[in-house]
């Protein structure tokens, strides 16, 4: 589904997009911010959300991707995709925080809202590719 809207001169576009699915509508696409809702639940479709954000990034630079993460375990593998795919997490803000207490209190883990850019090096390398 695709929904199109303008506000204030801002396109927004809402896209279900398939992790690692590359179609020719990917490919057009050029996000200044991409929002994750509820996307990191599954570890097995990581790598695959990662490639498929950093191929987003590469062809319009200077994007970010918004997103939650609900750290449970605490195993640390987004951290390691993230230097895998050339990807940094700019701002991280505890999501706890922005829940009332009462509803925080009920949750385990922790809750991230992390906003994710390239890194300089990958972006150096974007760079330097697509001036040949």
């Amino acid at each position: 589904m695709r929904t199109v809207c303008e506000l204030n001169k801002l396109k927004c576009e809402v896209l279900g997009l398939t992790w690692g699915s590359w179609d020719e509508s990917i490919f057009s696409l050029l996000p200044k911010i991409i929002l994750g809702a509820d996307v990191l639940y599954d570890a097995r479709a990581f790598d695959d959300l990662f490639a498929t954000v950093t191929f987003l990034f590469q062809n319009n630079p200077g994007s970010v991707f918004i997103t939650t993460y609900h750290n449970r375990s605490g195993h640390h593998l987004i951290e390691f995709l993230m230097v895998k795919w050339g990807l940094k997490c700019v701002k991280l803000v505890d999501g706890f925080s922005l829940l009332p207490s009462d509803k925080a209190a009920r949750l385990s883990g922790n809750i991230q809202l992390a906003e994710i850019v390239l890194s300089h090096e990958q972006i150096e390398e974007t760079s330097s590719s697509g001036a040949r």
